[in-house]
């Protein structure tokens, strides 16, 4: 007899029910059907230790390729950090040849050295150290470094065992010890003692005795034309000073700044200022072995030449000739004439004296003032009343210009008086400087010195 209550069964080691089965795998090589036991189970057949077969691409359409196995030993913090730092070089300083600044200093010897630098507030960026390479960086982890602990305190030497002196130690023969300094073995190179720079022996120089040299001088370079041609014109030239023969005015320059001996030094350098302002040069440059004190603005040469009058102060009158004689000489106005002319014009103090060579009357006067500033202010006013009617230098520079007409018929030099319908000579005039030496007669000239506008002095 059958029992009415059987047992309940027992669950199978799969865990499902008895009855269910698994439905049967086509192939024991491909994915196992849904509801088959995991990979991870025991109980399922372990495939590690198998190699798979490659499936053909139809296979691939039906039963797709199984995901990559992630990495067994994924990235740790620690991994990460010891990937060394992408860290740029920065770019070199941006400094050229354009920054530096041009310096000069000035040497015992008195000569004076260049050189360059960089400014002093040039903005320097210190440059970031490059990165360390990666088998030097320090191995990071937490496990890695150890804290932090003070170094263990060090135990004071005992007494007894520090080591005395040893008394048979070589002393040197010029120790402390015995009195006297201990010089180092190695030699010590001190800088030198700074000595302050010498002057330059021209700044000794009298300044009243270099102007009286230089006003001598430039009087004995004006008193002949040929002379003085043959500085401006070139070719071989004397030394006033000391009487050697140059090539050319600038060697002649050259040694008159830089004299041989210092005896003669006041002498030259008096020849040297009155032969630049000859030549339209600048004195106050150093005329080394460039010729760069040659150029020199026209208006300044023009104002050097004319700060040099003649003494006693002097007006030269021009076109003072009326005619000529039965015998062919020229005739003119005479002194008498040329004073009561020059009163009539509203100035006194002025004495004339007209100039006569071989063919009688040069056509030219000498006005001469007293040798005070009270006769020097008469002259130049008289001077500017000519100039103002431009009747002075430049006027007859233009005139002197159209000597080729007849000079009776020359408006330039002849004008008739709307009264009394009476010609008359113009004349024309001007202050006498350092270049109009020429034109004086040998005694004016003999006689006559120069004097500086800016450096008036009656001594001279």
């Amino acid at each position: 007899m059958k029992n009415p209550n059987p047992p309940p069964p027992r669950p199978s080691a799969g865990g499902k029910p008895p009855g269910a089965m698994a439905p049967p795998r086509k192939s024991r090589w491909g994915p196992p059907p849904p509801g088959a036991a995991p990979a991870g189970d025991k109980a399922a057949p372990s495939t590690s230790a198998r190699t798979p077969t490659p499936t053909h691409p139809a296979d691939s359409r039906r039963h797709p390729a199984p995901p990559a196995p992630a990495p067994r030993n994924p990235a740790s913090p620690a991994a990460a950090l010891r990937q060394p730092p992408q860290a740029e070089t920065p770019p070199p300083p941006p400094y050229d040849f354009h920054n530096l600044d041009r310096r000069t200093m000035l040497l015992a010897d008195g000569t004076v050295r260049t050189y360059f630098a960089l400014p002093p507030d040039y903005p320097f960026e210190p440059a970031p150290l490059p990165p360390l390479p990666h088998h030097l960086l320090p191995r990071a982890g937490p496990d890695l470094w150890p804290p932090h602990q003070p170094p263990p305190p060090q135990m004071p030497m005992p007494m007894t065992m520090q080591m005395p002196p040893h008394e048979a130690k070589r002393k040197h023969p010029a120790d402390q010890d015995d009195g006297f300094p201990r010089h180092p073995k190695q030699p010590r190179f001190d800088a030198p003692p700074h000595h302050p720079p010498q002057p330059s022996p021209h700044a000794a120089v009298d300044r009243h005795a270099l102007r009286r040299a230089f006003l001598k001088y430039a009087k004995m370079l004006n008193e002949s034309s040929a002379q003085k041609r043959s500085y401006v014109e070139g070719g071989r030239v004397p030394c006033l000073a000391c009487g050697r023969d140059f090539a050319d005015a600038h060697g002649l320059v050259m040694h008159a700044y830089n004299p041989p001996n210092t005896d003669s030094l006041v002498d030259h350098l008096g020849l040297h200022k009155a032969l630049c302002v000859l030549m339209g040069w600048d004195y106050t440059k150093v005329p080394e072995n460039s010729k760069g004190y040659q150029s020199l603005p026209a208006d300044i040469v023009r104002e050097s030449r004319e700060d040099l009058i003649v003494w006693p102060p002097t007006v030269i009158i021009h076109n003072t000739a009326t005619g000529r004689k039965k015998d062919g000489r020229f005739e003119g106005l005479g002194n008498k004439d040329m004073d009561k002319k020059i009163t009539e014009l509203g100035f006194s103090g002025g004495k004339s004296k007209s100039l006569y060579g071989k063919e009688g009357h040069l056509g030219l006067t000498l006005i001469k003032f007293a040798n005070n500033p009270a006769g020097l202010k008469e002259a130049e006013r008289l001077a500017e009343f000519l100039e103002r009617q431009d009747h002075g230098r430049i006027g007859w520079s233009r005139a002197r210009a159209t000597h080729s007409i007849d000079s009776d018929q020359n408006p330039l030099l002849v004008e008739t008086d709307t009264r009394t319908g009476e010609r008359m000579r113009i004349l024309y005039g001007y202050l006498a400087i350092s270049s109009d030496l020429d034109e004086l007669d040998s005694d004016s000239r003999k006689r006559a010195f120069l004097k500086s506008r800016r450096e008036f002095d009656l001594s001279d």
